[in-house]
């Protein structure tokens, strides 16, 4: 093994048991997915309310939950007369009573947003919801109800709007060729200048946040990414709508990936996609924005010239896709360790009973080591509470290459297996600094395209200096 670390114990290394066999384990058939809603309209019940390109974001979208690892047959497309105001809202229903705990789920939606007075009241003076193809609003409120039996079950919802409402300082379309995602006929009066109070049919592109506040009260990871800020309109041409091409291009681009972790966050989209439509020739400004958790990392990133990825940040990924309802802390008694002298050692503690992995990236970044199941320590499963690492039978003692070290907790309700993308080293499986390897590692972790489940706890990514 890498001289990472050293073992009291010298001849664990030769008991005949490699670290990669001693990962494997028998899941049970949770078969957690990864499942996509794509639902699109450009051609309206009213004419007037037609979109140009919005075929286009179809396409585009279809090759979004790809990057994201959503299988095609798990892809439902629905489009213009298909979505009904009853058929929108039956879709999103029948998505969360068909994924399995775990799951995870990206919606995308392109078309008119729309805001009606709120009868209500309660302080809020629109309510904000999508428009269907019968030019019906299926009101926040009403995807309210949905989006919590979804978020429920699902262990991370991304979700994609492209949508925005008409008013407010933009009063006519520039551009003969684009036009806006807005339906007069759905809104209120507009205000009469940007300065004036809020009023419903001010441009806006929040129809779903209100409603997407349930998801992460439910337990699930959400990133939602929105066309435009709140103030401005949402721009659909030929070559499709503005926001949705620009992250298409972006997820398919390796610079994307800014961190070099090999996994594009919500942040990292959003920087590529602002910078490409500020960059456009027409002029159009759309501001992209988003909520919920902006360094969640959703998609794997094209290939970078010859592979390599920084681990540490590819372990800030995984942290960040954790679920919120299983709790890890990792504390470490030192953050300083001399080289050949002083011991690592770990308090740790969870909510949870599961299967426990602990991963150390080298100082020098050129590899990860899998430090627990290992060839000594087969037995990962814990119960909730605290616990000490190393144990007894596997102290470690420091041993460099001397920089910053960083160590990361995972708890599972199920065994993973990360054999495929461990190399037996003796007591402990190491990881290469490759794009391939973190992928796989992601994708283990949130068990996509396997029988286990999607949902973990993680703890935060510990840096520890080890010098001479």
């Amino acid at each position: 093994m890498p001289s990472l670390l050293h073992l009291i114990k010298p001849w664990a290394r030769h008991i005949g048991v490699t670290a990669a066999a001693l990962l494997l384990a028998a899941a049970p058939p949770a078969h957690a997915e990864h499942h996509a809603l794509i639902m699109w309209i450009g051609q309206y019940a009213d004419p007037r309310a037609n979109l140009p390109g919005i075929d286009l974001d179809a396409k585009a979208a279809r090759g979004i939950a790809t990057a994201m690892g959503v299988p095609p047959a798990n892809i439902t497309e629905m489009k213009n007369a298909e979505l009904s105001w009853t058929a929108m809202s039956a879709a999103i229903s029948s998505l969360a009573t068909r994924i399995q705990p775990g799951d995870k789920v990206f919606l995308y939606y392109s078309g008119h947003g729309g805001q009606q007075v709120n009868a209500a009241g309660g302080g809020r003076p629109c309510s904000e919801g999508l428009v269907a193809h019968d030019v019906q609003l299926l009101l926040d409120s009403e995807l309210e109800v949905q989006l919590a039996k979804l978020a429920a079950r699902a262990s991370q919802v991304v979700v994609m709007n492209d949508s925005c409402f008409s008013g407010g300082a933009i009063t006519k379309d520039p551009f003969s060729r684009w036009k806006p995602k807005r339906y007069p006929d759905l809104v209120g009066k507009p205000a009469a200048a940007s300065t004036a109070p809020y009023q419903c049919g001010d441009a806006t592109n929040k129809s779903l946040t209100k409603a997407l506040a349930v998801v992460p009260r439910e337990g699930a990871r959400l990133l939602y990414v929105a066309a435009s800020a709140d103030n401005e309109v949402s721009y659909a041409g030929p070559e499709g709508s503005v926001a949705t091409q620009a992250w298409s291009q972006c997820l398919k681009d390796a610079a994307t990936d800014a961190d070099g972790s090999g996994s594009i966050s919500g942040e990292e989209l959003r920087a590529c996609a602002q910078a490409r439509i500020d960059g456009n020739r027409q002029g159009m400004r759309q501001r992209i924005t988003l909520q919920g958790v902006p360094t969640l990392a959703f998609a794997a990133a094209p290939a970078r010239a010859g592979g390599q990825v920084a681990l540490d940040r590819a372990l800030r990924d995984l942290h960040a896709g954790a679920d919120a309802a299983i709790t890890v802390a990792l504390r470490p008694r030192a953050t300083q360790l001399r080289i050949g002298q002083d011991y690592f050692a770990f308090d740790l503690e969870t909510n949870r009973d599961g299967y426990l992995y602990l991963f150390q990236v080298a100082g020098n970044g050129q590899s990860m080591q899998i430090l627990f199941p290992n060839g000594i320590d087969a037995d990962n499963r814990i119960a909730a509470g605290r616990h000490s690492f190393p144990r007894a039978s596997w102290a470690l003692k420091s041993g460099g290459p001397a920089g910053t070290t960083h160590v990361m907790a995972l708890l599972s309700p199920e065994p993973k297996d990360f054999s495929r993308i461990a190399r037996p080293a003796g007591v402990f499986a190491t990881v290469p600094a490759k794009q391939p390897a973190t992928k796989e590692l992601v994708l283990v972790a949130t068990g996509a395209g396997s029988s286990q489940q999607g949902r973990y706890g993680a703890s935060d990514v510990i840096p520890l200096v080890e010098a001479p």
